[in-house]
Formats: C-alpha cells, structure tokens, sequence
C-alpha cells in the first residue's frame, strides 16, 4: 500500500523517516510533505518521495482565491474556510483575507500531491496546523484511509483511529460478557496500574539547559538559512514563551493551596490550555473558567470542588485566571505536582471535559461526569452531559452515582482490545518504537482494508 505523512519540523519528520523506512520492509512505500526544507533533504536522501511544501505553494502564483473557496466549500466537509485555518497558530492575528489565500493555497498544492502520489493511508498526525487539517479532507474525499494516533493508558497503548478523530473507542456491540481469562487480564491490568500510580505525561519543565540552549542554536541557524520561510519555526518565540512560562509559573504558586481534608470534594482536571480537541472539535468547552464556575455553583453545601492544572499546561494558564477560580469560596487549585490518583481515590466523584483522568476514575470505581464526550463515554459507565444548562442537575447525581463494575469491566476489557502496540513520536521517538509503529499501521491498513475490522475503529474484537 501507498502511505503519504504531513510533518512540520526536523525530529517530527525524522521519526517518520524511520516509520517509513520500516514500512518498506513490510512491502508499503510512502510520501512525505514537510514544511522543513531541511527534513526534505534528509527524507529524500533516503529514497523516499518528498515534497516541500514551501516550495510547492511558490509555484502557484495564477490562483482565483474567491472561486477557489466556493469550490472547497461545495467539496469538502466544512462550514467554511474559516474551520480549517482558524486554530492554526500561523493564523493569528492575521487578516482574514491572508487566511484566506494562505489556506486556498494549502488545498490546491495537496490536492496535487494527492493526485499524483495516490495513497491508500494518511497520517497527517494530529494538530491544528492548516496542512494536517487540508491532509484529513483530502485523502478522505480521495478514498484513503485517514489514521489518527492517540496515547493512551491501556497496555498496548497505542489508539490508532481511521478517519474521524472523534468518535467512541469501540462499537457498542464490542462491550460483550467476558471469559474468565478476559477478566483476569482487565483485572490484573486495573490492579497493575492503580498501584503503580505513576503520571501518564511527565510534567512540563521550562528550564535553561546544554540540550535546550544546543536546540535554541541550531533552530536559529536553520531559521535563518534553509528554513527560512517555515511559519512554524520561530526561536524568537523560545525566548518569550521562556519568560512568559516561568512568570505565570512563579504568579501561579500564589493561588495553590492544601484542600481541606474536613470537607468533601469533587476533582475537576484543568485541560491543557490550548489543546487541538478543545479548539477544533468542542470549543464550547473553551472556556474553562466559564465550566468551572458552573460547577462550582451546582454544588451541594459543603462540597469543594478541587482543581489541578494539567501536567503540560503548567506556566500556560493565565495567573488572572486562576486567581479569579481561587476567589470562589468552594474552588481550591492545588499544586500540579499532587499525585492525581491520590485526589481519584479520595474525591467523591470526578468532572471532566475529556481528561483521561475520566477514564482513571473508572479504574478506581470513581463515579464520573463527562461534559466533553471522550472516547470513554456513552457507554453507561459514566453521567454525560451534552448542554451546560445541565450541569445544575447533573453536578449533584453525579455524587449519587455509582458505577456498574461489571459493565466497567466490559466496556474497559473491549477498549483494551481495540488498541495497537507502538505510540506516537511525540511520546517515544526511538527506532524500537518506530519499527512497532509501522507494524501496527501495516497490521491495521491490511485488516481494514481486508474488511475483518469494524468501520468505526479500526481493531474492533
């Protein structure tokens, strides 16, 4: 089968370098577009079909913008242009007719590429880039498989989603009655990872090091020479995002604070600041200053409802916003550091927008409300909730809840078989994992397009 990866930087690129290389000793080939002129040349110089994309929206100098976006529109799965470019960071504060052009010319130059390299799977990765975006409508209105790889918890970690990034982790029909060594294996898995109780993601550190400095340097110097025109690739930003990071981190530890072990509690997991979900797929749930409120006030007398900021998101969250929560009389934020399953175990009942601190609660026999339907709910093991206007009557049944251990089981034991070995680069750039991820996409393509998997996922039973 043909493969075609959208990547934007040198380790990004580099790591799919080596998935495609793996690949072709499974019999695939593969093409790549990179925004980096300097992956290009590393990609091309082994053996492997590369396309600039810098250098391919120079070429396109004779393009009507205005038919263009009423062609895209009629064509592709959009409301408008306006859902494509709008959480690409590129796009900020920018005018909305450079957005405009800027995104008309991302599809003409794909829809070439496409067209040419006729892929079977595409892996745009996940993000909010403008050519990971186009790369998903694209390949899809061309008939490929779109793959999407997500972490997860589950022993085989890798979530590995066809097509749509949004949707439940398994058909309904997939959370069946267990065999006794079916029940063995979730068990021992729960009890495995419980009494671990380690951080999925390690917590995010903004230091000055060798490392950081020999990165800053030598994205510098690239930035400067052959990727000069990559919109992505910004030192100067290293440099305030260093300042700004560690302002807000030093301003955040003002409004940390121990919870009172006299009260009761609710834990409410802060999602990452400027995560892709939220922004593209529930931007309602934006605003979780908004969100918090809202449960704050929905709150039986008594109860706290306790915060933490996410691992990644520690110096990113406003200081005014967090000190504005901690104004409530009911809100604690606690510091990022608190062992989170200590505050599952301990919390009455868990609230999230689509944390997988949900997911962990379930492990813990937690009762949980979703309010940003994650892959986990809807399957009657959690209290979902599709409007805000419900949280007033949903916040207090949720601590009345109590989740069937049975149907929990079941429904943990059918996501656990729906995974693939290996993880995203981001998680683990190494060759090994390369070589498990190739493996996994091979295995997936082949049954998919075999027709021995479900549509929805792509390993179903």
């Amino acid at each position: 089968m043909r493969f075609l990866f959208t990547t934007i930087q040198f380790q990004e690129s580099d790591f799919y370098r080596r998935v495609s290389l793996a690949l072709a000793e499974l019999g695939h080939s593969s093409t790549h577009v990179t925004i980096s002129r300097r992956s290009a040349g590393e990609l091309r110089a082994s053996g492997l079909e590369t396309h600039c994309l810098p250098d391919l929206l120079a070429t396109l100098s004779d393009v009507n913008v205005d038919a263009e976006v009423a062609r895209i529109e009629s064509r592709y799965a959009i409301p408008s242009l306006r859902h494509v470019y709008n959480t690409d960071p590129v796009c900020a504060g920018r005018s909305e007719r450079w957005c405009v052009e800027r995104t008309v010319r991302h599809f003409v130059a794909l829809e070439r590429v496409f067209d040419e390299a006729e892929p079977d799977v595409v892996v745009p990765e996940v993000g909010s880039e403008t050519m990971r975006t186009v790369a998903h409508l694209v390949g899809r209105d061309r008939g490929a498989t779109v793959f999407f790889l997500f972490y997860s918890i589950f022993p085989r970690p890798l979530r590995l989603y066809a097509d749509d990034y949004h949707k439940p982790i398994v058909p309904q029909e997939e959370v069946r009655e267990l065999t006794p060594e079916e029940r063995d294996e979730v068990e021992t898995f729960i009890r495995d990872f419980t009494s671990r109780a380690k951080p999925i993601l390690a917590h995010r550190r903004s230091v000055l090091n060798r490392k950081n400095l020999r990165d800053f340097a030598r994205h510098t110097v690239t930035s400067l020479t052959a990727d000069r025109d990559n919109e992505y690739l910004r030192p100067s930003k290293f440099v305030t995002g260093y300042v700004r990071t560690n302002t807000r981190r030093l301003g955040a530890r003002r409004h940390y604070e121990r919870r009172d072990a006299s009260r009761p509690f609710v834990y409410f997991p802060l999602h990452v600041t400027e995560d892709f979900k939220v922004k593209r797929v529930i931007p309602h749930c934006a605003d979780q200053e908004y969100i918090v409120k809202q449960v704050a006030d929905a709150l039986p007398q008594g109860y706290d409802l306790v915060l933490k900021e996410h691992p990644v998101s520690i110096g990113r969250n406003p200081s005014g916003m967090l000190r504005r929560l901690t104004q409530r009389e009911n809100v604690r934020l606690v510091s990022p550091y608190t062992s989170s399953h200590e505050l599952i175990r301990e919390a009455e009942a868990v609230i999230v927008i689509s944390s997988t601190v949900g997911l962990e609660a379930l492990l813990y026999g937690r009762p949980v409300l979703t309010m940003g339907q994650p892959f986990y709910s809807g399957y009657g093991v959690t209290l979902d909730v599709d409007s805000f206007r419900e949280l007033r009557e949903a916040v207090p049944t949720v601590l009345r809840f109590q989740p069937n251990r049975e149907r929990t089981l079941r429904f943990l034991h059918a996501a656990m078989r729906s995974t693939y070995e290996g993880a995203p680069g981001g998680v683990d750039p190494s060759d090994e994992n390369a070589a498990r991820l190739a493996a996994s996409l091979d295995e997936a393509a082949r049954d998919l397009r075999a027709g021995t998997r479900a549509p929805e996922v792509v390993r179903a039973g």
